[in-house]
């Protein structure tokens, strides 16, 4: 796994993995949560890919009900615990976050992918092929130096 960062990370993903399977077949979510509790877990997963401490969650109750979408911290509070017990407390760089094992597999293959890209674009890349083959595609090959029309042989009886 890629060494993370929270408080002085710079890579924020353009999208996010969502896999609605894992989500919907984990029995603790779909069994053990209710509504509000899986609406709350559901948006703490997405959040947790772009808010300041990406790929953790903060600990602090004033975050995590802003995070969450609970529109009240009395009402974080009262659904909190099923919530978060699909988290893990981890020490970075000597602070406290919550982790998620998926998240950090997603913002591993996240980075991955956004690295090769950086890489690529830095020796070209994409683009550079495609505008070569573009240009080559585009532009017929030159007669030879010092040809005069009259040397070019061309089958112009369809014409």
């Amino acid at each position: 796994m890629s060494k993370r960062k929270p408080a002085a990370q710079k890579y924020q993903p353009k999208y996010i993995f969502w896999y609605e399977q894992d989500f919907s077949a984990d029995e603790q979510v779909a069994y053990g949560m209710d509504w509000v509790q899986r609406h709350f877990y559901r948006a703490l997963l997405q959040k947790a890919m772009i808010c300041s401490t990406r790929p953790y969650l903060p600990t602090s109750d004033d975050q995590l009900w802003l995070l969450a979408d609970a529109g009240s911290k009395e009402r974080w509070i009262e659904n909190k615990n099923p919530v978060m017990a699909k988290f893990q407390l981890v020490e970075i760089d000597g602070k406290e976050v919550w982790a998620h094992k998926r998240l950090l597999r997603d913002w591993d293959q996240l980075e991955e992918h956004h690295n090769e890209k950086v890489k690529a674009g830095r020796s070209g890349g994409f683009a550079k092929a495609k505008r070569e083959r573009t240009v080559s595609a585009k532009v017929p090959a030159a007669p030879a130096e010092n040809t005069t029309p009259d040397e070019i042989e061309a089958d112009e009886s369809a014409v």
